[in-house]
């Protein structure tokens, strides 16, 4: 990447899917090094990929590792017009796990000229509104996944990532409604796949519920295949307290 910059000369940045990649967006690695030049010399040399678009301003680049590159909003912006909703939504996801997501700074970059996609980015960015700061700071994918889907359907935000102190031991519960006495854990299979998490996992459930808690189990899976109904189920548990 940095080859690419040096390259094509001053001005160059790494952009759209190299800058994704760069930047821990997404873990594809695309075929070419994507870049908006300063200049037309980009368009002649091999292995890369010149893009004709605005170039960027100065808010919206950064440097990683030495490279600079375009940063996570402009990125979003340059690849919405490429990408359908489901691969975008995912890009936004992972922003917000990274602490990246700034809906400001894409509505900057939306506001300096048309770009491909922009109604669906900013269909997606819909429940990450709000000045309020309704979403609270996330840990993993599951957890962005879910939470702007409880924001949109009109649901209570719970807080995230809390630490409990029940008889003497500390847990961390994924989503808390403190008010309704809810937990919600997102079982990601990278860390609750195994055996011994299985168990570990019952054991907490079992000591949180002796503590006054109910505690529901959310997977990847079944928020792959039903997020609606998730959500749907979560809104009557809240109910019912």
């Amino acid at each position: 990447m940095l080859a690419a910059v040096l390259a094509c000369g001053d001005g160059t940045v790494i952009s759209h899917g190299s800058a994704a990649e760069l930047l821990g967006l997404w873990d594809k690695k695309p075929i070419l090094n994507n870049v908006i030049a300063g200049s037309q010399v980009g368009r002649k040399i091999d292995g890369v990929r010149w893009h004709r678009v605005r170039r960027p301003e100065q808010d919206e680049v950064t440097v990683r590792g030495g490279i600079p590159c375009t940063n996570a909003s402009r990125t979003l912006v340059d690849m919405a017009g490429s990408l359908g909703d489901k691969s975008l939504r995912r890009l936004v996801e992972q922003a917000a796990v990274l602490r990246l997501l700034d809906v400001e700074c894409v509505d900057r970059v939306l506001g300096r000229g048309r770009r491909r996609g922009a109604p669906r980015l900013r269909a997606i960015l819909v429940p990450w509104r709000g000045e309020d700061e309704r979403l609270p700071r996330l840990r993993s994918l599951l957890e962005a996944r879910l939470l702007p889907r409880l924001v949109k359907a009109g649901l209570p935000c719970p807080r995230c990532n809390v630490k409990l102190r029940i008889d003497g031991k500390l847990f961390e519960v994924d989503l808390l409604w403190e008010k309704e006495r809810l937990i919600i854990e997102t079982d990601g299979e990278e860390t609750h796949g195994t055996r011994i998490a299985f168990q570990r996992d019952r054991w907490r459930d079992q000591v949180l519920m002796a503590a006054g808690y109910r505690t529901a189990r959310v997977t990847w899976i079944q928020m792959e295949d039903e997020p609606a109904a998730i959500v749907a189920r979560i809104k009557r548990m809240l109910d019912m307290s």
